[in-house]
């Protein structure tokens, strides 16, 4: 990518006493400070948005995309510094069809077809893989996130010391069920993974090239972007920006889609569940043990028979149901050793657009 310094051209005048390593050292902090602090002059900036029977959003999310790229550029034209690379992720309506046209309307627009779904967060990373740009943004084709906060988010990554600006809400605009569960989870989520993720944390960021590279390395299959962000530990900030309301009232994640996207975060980040199968286990077995005393006591020396035939299948079912549980955590940890080990590509692209 051409930019207003050559990153790759560093005189030592001076430096002739160096050596060979040192230079290497001053060549990459010359390189590193290009990265961060020169605004590029080709493409600058992707924008990476998963599509799934929602395509019919589109064409309004480049209009507004567009509409806060020239304002925040100054210029009217973004083509040669901005691209928006929709990903669909094996939608079952014709969204790809629709999103062909789009790539007609607005001549920075790319779209990636996916053979199959294989989910957002895998959607997203093909997106990281393909993306272009020294800044890297990820947003929700609903517009929920709109691209109006956009600015907010480049303003701080294009002006600080950080690798990744995350948006944060002021006031989630959801049903309140919605609302609950999302901190009762990230609540959780913190608790036994050690991590301090905001309750609000929004899905709209903005990322440099160091930390999509990085994101790029990645080989595990479950992928979690919050989780992700702890976990590489760079440089980060948090941005408050609106949340909207969705236009068409609907969303494509339901209570199981919602459930399962949970259980695999908390899987992907922690073996606290299987610590707390063996806790349990613990506990119930001392439960077990002291009822077992106070029985055969009362027996020999009180004398004491109580019957307890309902009290008894109550204890027996519990145990059950409760070790079937444990079997199902230990099951879920097994099946993703299964799905690592076997090593199949994490997504197949089925055609790109244009060609």
């Amino acid at each position: 990518m051409n930019s207003v310094v050559d990153s790759n051209i560093l005189s030592f005048d001076g430096c002739e006493n160096f050596s060979p390593l040192e230079k290497t050292i001053l060549q990459q902090q010359a390189n590193d400070f290009v990265a961060n602090t020169v605004k590029p002059v080709g493409l600058g900036y992707s924008f990476v948005v998963p599509v799934y029977n929602d395509a019919y959003f589109a064409e309004e999310f480049c209009v507004e995309l567009r509409r806060s790229m020239q304002e925040h550029l100054k210029t009217d034209s973004i083509k040669d510094f901005v691209e928006i690379i929709f990903v669909d992720d094996g939608s079952k309506n014709d969204s790809v069809p629709t999103l062909i046209e789009l790539t007609k309307k607005f001549d920075f627009v790319r779209v990636i077809e996916l053979s199959r779904n294989f989910g957002q967060h895998v959607a997203l990373s093909c997106g990281f893989r393909e993306a272009k740009g020294a800044l890297v943004g990820r947003l929700n084709i609903d517009m929920q996130d709109h691209p109006r906060e956009l600015s907010k988010l480049l303003e701080v990554i294009e002006s600080e010391d950080v690798d990744i600006v995350i948006g944060m809400y002021n006031e989630r605009k959801s049903p309140l069920i919605n609302n609950l569960t999302s901190r009762l989870y990230f609540w959780f989520f913190n608790l036994v993974t050690g991590f301090e993720v905001p309750q609000a944390t929004a899905p709209i960021r903005i990322m440099n090239r160091r930390y999509i590279d990085s994101y790029n390395l990645l080989r595990e299959k479950s992928r979690f972007p919050q989780g992700l962000d702890e976990w590489f530990g760079f440089k980060k900030k948090y941005v408050l920006v609106n949340h909207s309301e969705r236009s068409d009232k609907r969303s494509s994640y339901n209570f199981v889609s919602r459930l399962a996207m949970a259980v695999d975060g908390v899987l992907s980040f922690s073996d606290q569940p299987l610590k707390i199968i063996l806790y349990s286990g613990m506990i119930s077995a001392v439960i077990a043990f002291s009822v077992v005393l106070y029985l055969v006591a009362g027996r020999l020396l009180y004398n004491l028979y109580v019957p307890g035939y309902v009290s008894l299948i109550t204890a027996v079912l519990g145990v059950f149901s409760i070790q079937i549980m444990c079997i199902g955590v230990m099951g879920l940890y097994i099946g993703r050793i299964l799905r690592e080990t076997q090593d199949r590509p994490l997504y197949v692209i089925r055609r790109q657009y244009p060609h």
